[in-house]
This record gives structure tokens, sequence and C-alpha cells, in this order.
């Protein structure tokens, strides 16, 4: 009889690994999965969805698609602790005054709009109640926002727009001693540490950078501008730690800000009665 037992129990103990292993997902991303993986976790297991949005725009002395390769890293660093599904990336956006430099790719507001939009709208219809959108792209803000509203209050969903560069100002001084810019310090420290071969060190030069835009901001335009790296404010944010050890200190502490924030919104989601 105990032999019997033990038969047994070894028989369970060798599904258990199995079993285990089953109730993760066999990705986090939603390109990967198949229809039915995907109905077994949506929404049972998996409420929350991660959407990444950039441009294709000049940056300085690194890849045209930073404003894409930060939010899908960011997305990927922070998925699994938070829960979470990340959906295809949307790489075209709002590019303003550097669209014309090389490489450069402008989508016109409205057609966006009604893209990202419908993006949103395909997201819930698949079950999603909590819409993370991580955004690298400044000029394309204000409408995230009002989309993500429109579509929380319309189809009572949550939504939240993440602005890593914004929500990580205090690290960028924390870490570099002064503020950051476009294609400066802060984002050239986030491509490193994704992605190193995407940082040209012998593209960079002193014509590369643009003093901080007047204040106010009206008070002069250049199209295309007449720089691709500009500092948000003058004289600070030239990259000058060049090391990898720095660029993945401050890309840890920006993915463990932006992970604590999209927590504490799912918690706080949940304590409220929304989730």
């Amino acid at each position: 009889m105990p032999s019997r037992f033990l038969v047994i129990g070894l028989f369970f103990l060798a599904l258990y690994p199995a079993a285990t292993h089953a109730q993760q997902p066999s990705s986090r991303s939603m390109d990967d999965l198949n229809w039915q993986e995907f109905r077994q976790l949506v929404p049972a297991k998996i409420k929350t969805v991660i959407l990444t949005v950039g441009t294709l725009e000049a940056h300085g002395f690194i890849n045209n698609g930073a404003d894409n390769t930060v939010p899908v890293g960011l997305a990927h660093s922070i998925a699994a602790d938070v829960n979470a599904l990340i959906a295809p990336h949307i790489p075209y956006g709002v590019t303003d005054i550097l669209a014309p430099y090389p490489g450069s790719l402008r989508i016109p507001e409205e057609p966006f709009r009604v893209y990202v939009r419908a993006v949103l709208v395909g997201l819930v219809n698949n079950g999603f109640k909590n819409i993370i959108i991580l955004n690298g792209h400044g000029p394309q803000i204000p409408i995230l926002q009002q989309l993500a509203q429109d579509i929380a209050l319309e189809y009572k969903v949550n939504t939240i727009v993440v602005n890593w560069w914004i929500l990580a100002n205090d690290i960028t001084h924390q870490v570099f001693g002064e503020d950051g810019g476009h294609a400066t310090n802060d984002e050239t420290a986030m491509v490193q540490a994704i992605n190193p071969k995407q940082v040209h060190w012998e593209l960079f030069t002193g014509n590369d950078m643009a003093e901080a835009l007047p204040v106010p901001p009206d008070a002069w335009s250049a199209v295309p501008f007449p720089a691709t790296m500009l500092q948000y404010t003058p004289g600070q944010g030239i990259p000058k730690d060049r090391t990898q050890a720095k660029a993945v200190e401050y890309y840890a502490k920006v993915v463990a800000k932006v992970k604590a924030l999209v927590l504490d919104t799912l918690n706080r989601w949940e304590l409220a009665g929304f989730n």
C-alpha cells in the first residue's frame, strides 16, 4: 500500500511543474500568443494591457526610432511585474519640427487620432479593463491624454498615459546632476541601456545641440529646427558620462519609477472598485 501511494505521489509531483508553468502566459507579447491562449488569459487571468506609442524622428547621434525603442523597452521590463500583456507597438506618430530630417516620418494629427482610438477600442473589445499607454514622444501627449480620457469614460475602463521622461525628471537630476532634453543625456542613456549599438558617439558634435526653446515657445519657430538635440535648460543635457554602467543605472531607476506608478494606480483602481 505505501508503495502504491508513493507511485501516485511521484506521478502528481512530476505533473506539478507543468501545471505551474501552464499558469503563466507563454509570452507577454500579444503578437506571440495564439487566439486560444489569449482567450484563456484575458480577462480571467490578465486584465491589463500596455500599449506603447512613439514615432520616427531625428535624434542627434542616437537612432531615429529612439521614441520607439524606449517605451517598448520599458513595457517589456515591467509587464510581468504588473501582470500585463503588451500590445503591438505603434511606431508612427505626430512628428513636427524635426520631420524634414532624413529618416523621420510624420503622421498628420487627425489620422493618428483615428488610428490610435481604433486600437484602444479594439483592446477594450478584447476584454482588457486597464490600458497603460507608454508614450515616447512629446508632441502627441495632448492627443493621447484626450483619447485615453474619452475611451475610459465611454467604455467604463481604466486608462493611464505615462510620459517617461517627464516622470523621470527627478531621476535625471539625481543621476546626471542636471536637466535632460530631446536626444540628450536622459534619452541617450535609455537607448544605450537597451541597445548600445544604437548610440553613435562618433557622430556626436557640438553642432547637434540647440539651446532651450524660448519661453514663451511662440517667441520664434523654425522648420526644420536648426538642431536635432534640444536642451530643456540652457547649458544642461550634454551627454558626458558615456559608460554603460551609468546608462544601466539610469534605466533601472526609470523602470522602477514607471513600475511603481503603474502598480500604485492599478491598486488604487482596485480599492475604488473600478477593476
